[in-house]
């Protein structure tokens, strides 16, 4: 997918370019849905400023003709081979935000860009983890919610214990609000995904 935009809110346009057809049919859905709920929740219609193109944008020079982008979103395989097309069309200091699947295709990102000399600098790599984490209460041996246990500040703890149990304020749900602890860790069986993000910059040769 290839999302070439300008975006200035609803008075801005947008430009999206996708050669897969089903993912063309899906971004065309979800912006209807969208606008759609804007229009439930605002009692007033966005304006329909986003255009959707089926194509391939290595062979679309024609699509971008007269445009000029303040940014542009690229998301596909081999992105250094459509930079020849988009560039041109970036204003001077404008970002290009790539997203790609793996730290190989980073690297055939910025050698295609080293070998290509296209007026473009490489800002930041990020990669963006997606990792599962377990929130749950704290539960005891014999499935009872554990307590939070205050510090002792010179009480009896007999005392302190005693008025403690009539305290809780126990409901159907359990003890009361901000008196059961939470365990919160990593999940020990991980299915995790990563992806990295490119920022490139346009400058003036």
């Amino acid at each position: 997918m290839v999302q070439v935009f300008i975006p200035v809110g609803s008075k801005g346009s947008v430009l999206s370019v996708e050669v897969r057809e089903d993912h063309h049919r899906r971004s065309v859905k979800n912006y209807e849905r969208w606008r759609m709920s804007w229009a439930l929740r605002r009692e007033q219609e966005w304006p329909n400023n986003v255009e959707f193109q089926h194509a391939d944008l290595c062979s679309s020079s024609s699509l971008l003709a007269g445009r000029g982008f303040h940014s542009v979103a690229l998301d596909l395989i081999h992105p250094h081979l459509v930079l020849p097309t988009v560039l041109p069309h970036l204003h001077p200091g404008a970002v290009c935000a790539v997203y790609l699947a793996n730290i190989t295709q980073v690297v055939d990102l910025l050698e295609g860009l080293r070998c290509s000399g296209l007026p473009v600098l490489c800002e930041r790599v990020v990669e963006v983890p997606v990792r599962d984490w377990v929130v749950d209460p704290a539960l005891q041996k014999d499935g009872q919610y554990c307590t939070r246990k205050a510090p002792n500040l010179g009480e009896d703890p007999r005392s302190q214990e005693e008025s403690s149990d009539g305290a809780n304020g126990e409901n159907n749900f359990g003890p009361a609000f901000g008196n059961v602890p939470y365990i919160a860790r990593p999940h020990p069986e991980q299915m995790s995904h990563t992806a990295f993000l490119v920022k490139l910059r346009k400058f003036v040769q």
